[in-house]
């Protein structure tokens, strides 16, 4: 008798799968208009395919210098493939599998969002992860990659549920029936034993968990943001963005700002510049990515050549630059850098990595009451200030204020700490800490600034010394008197209760409601801080003060 195992037969090799699924039908409207792929008969799906012509790299002009037979010898070529596949259950999809450099052919948009994240959820339990990356926003994007070197907890990855936008995940899932190990964004990357005839059924396994909840119970913060998915609204979301880059260019004030959406590495360093319909035709190079530069540009083009963003989104890239030309191989569309929030018809909403986000409602409203109870009348309502340094400078002959701007001290330990432990004390014991809201620095080192300080003068005597001692230089400075007997010697531990801490913001009012207001995430990143203040028994408030 036949061994029952010999009818298994051998088992697949373990491939590599970079799977995406479509947010189309069919293959045409995922491929770019001016894609150079070419279609190659296939027993399964559509198959697309690229092969570039043999170059010499881009690194053999340094080297032809001092080997002139360099450019002659040296040579490199690249192949890349598209398969596109349709399931039938437990719906009707089409999925891309994409090999080498393949996903740069797929139009932008064409790629549903957060598939590969939930489905890597759906299957890794939180005490599998391996690699996590996630972004806060705010004025200056925090992006970071955090990696164990085993199997680790989520809460070793130290995420913060509220502010951070998990953008990628990748662990081991407890059972390897669909995948060894398992990368999600929005396109899966996975490991799994896997023969070809076999790709149809496992994107139907793939669509099956993508539909599943189970990523809830322990990853259910990353609904705090769900991708809008209307045209109309994204269109009308757009607009508005629009109107913000009119107000930059115009010199007047806006949130917008630039962050290019990925994590690069030290090396990527790298010198860009800006092109497209109606900005400048001489161009110049930038280390960095920045709004005020790319503002510069339209306004040295012809910016009222654009008409709106369906105009500029298709139009305007970020571009490699090299020896003063731009590198076309290396560019990304400029509105996937967009960073913006914004508020339509009660509900909130993000644009990050060219993806409009709303935020889930009952997020907000926590967020909001949070923010609510903090705001209270502002010492000053308003200011001609345009900076901080100048706001300084305007209170500083205000009687019921000690300006301690620039005071700084070192905890005991801690001899570079440089702490400043306010800008203004006031006779009731208020602890000022004041910040331009509309700066390029981001509103969080204001809300950190304020929390070092408390819990350093709560906690650390030399602090404290240090603190009342720059309150009597600044009492004969400014000739008042009354302010440095409200700190404590040293020795005494300060009564929390006692003191409240301000958060001063200068911000301008909105231009269509007129109301003063913060970004949503600045919001979320301020509530943490607070409550850490609170628990230490401080009274802690924000105001606002608007830019006139």
């Amino acid at each position: 008798m036949a061994d029952a195992g010999a009818l298994v037969g051998p088992v697949p090799n373990i491939v590599e799968i970079s799977l995406r699924l479509m947010r189309g039908s069919t293959a045409e409207e995922a491929l770019k208009d001016d894609h150079d792929f070419t279609p190659m008969p296939s027993s399964i799906g559509q198959l697309y395919f690229n092969q570039s012509g043999a170059h010499p790299p881009g690194w053999v002009n340094f080297l032809e210098e001092i080997a002139p037979a360099a450019r002659d010898e040296f040579r490199t070529q690249s192949c890349s493939a598209v398969l596109f596949v349709e399931t039938k259950h437990p719906a009707k999809r089409l999925f891309a599998i994409c090999f080498g450099q393949g996903h740069h052919a797929l139009t932008d948009g064409a790629v549903e969002t957060g598939f590969g994240l939930k489905v890597t959820l759906n299957l890794v339990s939180r005490d599998r992860l391996r690699v996590i990356d996630s972004a806060q926003l705010d004025s200056t994007v925090m992006q970071k990659r955090t990696q164990a070197s085993r199997n680790a907890d989520l809460g070793a990855f130290e995420v913060d549920t509220d502010r951070d936008l998990v953008r990628l995940a990748s662990g081991i899932p407890s059972s390897s029936d669909f995948a060894k190990a398992l990368t999600g964004r929005d396109a899966l990357k996975f490991r799994a034993h896997l023969a070809p005839t076999r790709i149809v059924a496992q994107c139907e396994r793939a669509l099956e968990l993508y539909g599943e909840t189970s990523y809830q119970r322990d990853f259910g913060f990353i609904d705090h943001v769900q991708p809008v998915s209307s045209r109309t609204l994204i269109q009308a979301l757009d607009d508005m963005v629009f109107e913000e880059l009119k107000i930059l260019v115009d010199g007047g004030a806006s949130d917008l700002h630039l962050a290019i959406p990925d994590i690069l590495g030290p090396e990527d360093s790298v010198e860009i510049g800006y092109f497209g319909l109606g900005l400048s035709s001489g161009k110049e190079s930038y280390l960095e990515l920045a709004i005020e530069d790319y503002v510069s540009e339209l306004r040295k083009g012809k910016f009222d050549t654009i008409t709106d963003m369906r105009a500029l989104k298709p139009s305007h890239e970020i571009r490699v630059m090299k020896n003063g030309r731009s590198d076309g191989t290396h560019r990304r569309k400029l509105y996937s850098c967009f960073v913006f929030e914004t508020s339509e018809a009660d509900n909130s909403y993000v644009l990050f990595d060219g993806i409009w986000y709303l935020i889930e409602d009952k997020f907000q409203k926590d967020v909001e009451r949070s923010y609510q109870a903090l705001l209270k009348p502002s010492f000053l309502t308003k200011t001609v200030a345009k900076t901080e340094q100048a706001l300084i400078a305007e209170l500083i002959a205000d009687q019921r204020l000690l300006c301690l701007d620039q005071t700084r001290s070192n905890p005991a330990g801690a001899p570079t700490a440089k702490i400043e432990a306010c800008d203004f004390l006031s006779r009731q014991s208020e602890l000022i800490h004041l910040k331009d809201g509309h700066s390029s620095a981001p509103l969080s080192h204001l809300w950190n600034q304020a929390l070092i300080s408390a819990e350093a003068f709560m906690g650390d005597s030399k602090f404290r010394g240090d603190f009342r001692r720059a309150a009597t230089k600044r009492e004969v400075k400014y000739n008042r008197q009354g302010f440095s007997a409200l700190i404590p010697d040293g020795r005494t531990r300060p009564t929390a209760k006692n003191f409240t801490v301000i958060y001063g913001v200068m911000r301008h009012a909105h231009k269509k409601s007129k109301n003063l207001n913060l970004p949503f995430f600045s919001k979320v990143a301020l509530r943490a801080a607070a409550a850490r203040i609170d628990r230490m028994g401080f009274n802690v408030q924000l105001h606002l003060i608007e830019k006139v």
